[in-house]
This record gives structure tokens, C-alpha cells and sequence, in this order.
């Protein structure tokens, strides 16, 4: 098994610190090898939402140096594990950037259908409030790229750091993160394909009806399609995703 694990912040924090514990308690259910991304290390530029992604190709990213090696992991990977400290209520501005970076995965643009057979798990922790909207933040993107199924755990500290944390507190902490950590590790090894999230299929047919009735233009959008063949309507990543379709020979 292979987890692509991205850091929403160099603290290395309590939200860092419950990572590992996940982490370690993966381990120990079989072999697994974890790609680790530091932010904003390995992706220290923020998103200039120049469209360039979009228009003309992700290779045009100012960033692609950086995007090319991490979606090469990611396509490889079977899970993902993202994880953030709350800030503002929100996700980190790095974990923000960092997932800016890939809008053109969009269900709406050029989604891979490798994605559509992972599973992925969001980690978040706060001082006291903001886990929820921290967690839609980075789930919505996730989605949005068809990741198969996400799931998260988040907990708050009430100002406690990891390390000073009382026993009690972070026992039942540690052992929620164990048995998060072994049915996460039950589900990505099963290989089992879920129905797609009902929002994600409508928004794929959605786009291929405004590309039919709307877009008299190639954009690059289209054309993908069109190579993936999934324009005409007789193939779709969903049905790439379980076999039921041959891959085209698009690549990345």
C-alpha cells in the first residue's frame, strides 16, 4: 500500500503529532509506504490564480515544478492523508494554496481517473473551533477531483500542546486515532469502489451537456474529454475507475 500524506504546516504540532500516531498504527497492519509533503516546503509558492492550469495545461503552472512530482505520487498512491492545524477557523493558507494548485483535477476540467479509486482521510486539530469548515475546505477539493470516499477525524486541545497534554485527554484521543486509523486501513485495502458522491456525478454530466451545447470552442478541457472519450457519452472516469472501460492513451 502506498499513502501520499501532505502537512498542512511545518509546526509539527498536534495536528502533526496525531498524524503520526495514525500513521504508526497503519504500520503496524501491514506494509505500507508513506510520501510525506511538507507545506509550504514542497509547495512554496501561492497559487497566482492565473488560469494557466485551465486555458493552456497544467504544464504552463508557474508552479509546475513543484505539482508535476507530487500529482506523479499521487496518481500512484492508493490513499491520501491530509492534515491541518485550524487557523482562523479554517484550514492553513499553505493546505489552501496547496490544493489551489490543482484545481484543473476538478471533476469539470480534467479529472484523472485514477482518483476515482482512492480513499483519503483528513486529520485536523484546534484549539477550540473551526475543525468543521477546516475540514469541508480540503474534503471539497477532494471530492471535487473524485477521490472515491473521504473521511476525517478532528479533535480540539483547549490550548493544550501535544507533549503536555493531560494523560487521560490524550489517551482517548490516541485510541479514537487507532481505531480510525485500522477501519481507514480496512477500507483503502478492500479495494472496494463505492457509487460516487451523487453532487460529483451530476456535475460531470453537467459539463459534458454545457460542452455539447455551449462550447463551440477546442479548450483544453474538451479536447481532453474527447481523447478520454467521455465527450460522445460511452465511457466516463467512474466506469474507468472500476474496469468497465479501457484507459485512453492521455496521460500526464
Amino acid at each position: 500500500m502506498k499513502i501520499v500524506i501532505v502537512y498542512g504546516s511545518p509546526r509539527r504540532g498536534n495536528s502533526y503529532k496525531a498524524t503520526q500516531v495514525f500513521k504508526d498504527e497503519i504500520s503496524k497492519l501491514g506494509r505500507v509506504e508513506f510520501i510525506e509533503y511538507f507545506l509550504p516546503k514542497d509547495m512554496p509558492n501561492f497559487c497566482r490564480g492565473c488560469a494557466s492550469c485551465f486555458i493552456n495545461g497544467e504544464d504552463k503552472c508557474p508552479d509546475y515544478k513543484y505539482t508535476k512530482p507530487i500529482l506523479e505520487q499521487m496518481l500512484l498512491a492508493d490513499a491520501f492523508i491530509f492534515t491541518t492545524p485550524v487557523y482562523v477557523l479554517q484550514t492553513s493558507g499553505c493546505m489552501k494554496s496547496f490544493l489551489d494548485h490543482f484545481a484543473f483535477l476538478f471533476i469539470v476540467h480534467r479529472p484523472r481517473p485514477e482518483m476515482f479509486r482512492k480513499k483519503a482521510f483528513i486529520i485536523a486539530s484546534t484549539v477550540g473551533a473551526g475543525a468543521k469548515e477546516a475540514i469541508k475546505t480540503i474534503s471539497t477539493s477532494l471530492k471535487f477531483w473524485g477521490v472515491n470516499r473521504v473521511y476525517s477525524f478532528s479533535f480540539a486541545t483547549f490550548g493544550e500542546d501535544w507533549d503536555i497534554m493531560r494523560a487521560e485527554k490524550k489517551e482517548k484521543i490516541v485510541a479514537k486515532i487507532k481505531r480510525k486509523a485500522n477501519k481507514f486501513y480496512r477500507e483503502v485495502i478492500s479495494g472496494k469502489i463505492h457509487y460516487p458522491y451523487l453532487y460529483i456525478l451530476l456535475m460531470f454530466y453537467i459539463r459534458r451537456m454545457i460542452m455539447k451545447k455551449v462550447e463551440t470552442e477546442l479548450s483544453m478541457d474538451k479536447k481532453y474529454w474527447i481523447e478520454r472519450g467521455w465527450f460522445n457519452g460511452k465511457g466516463n472516469p467512474f466506469k474507468e475507475a472500476r474496469g468497465d472501460t479501457p484507459p485512453s492513451r492521455f496521460s500526464i
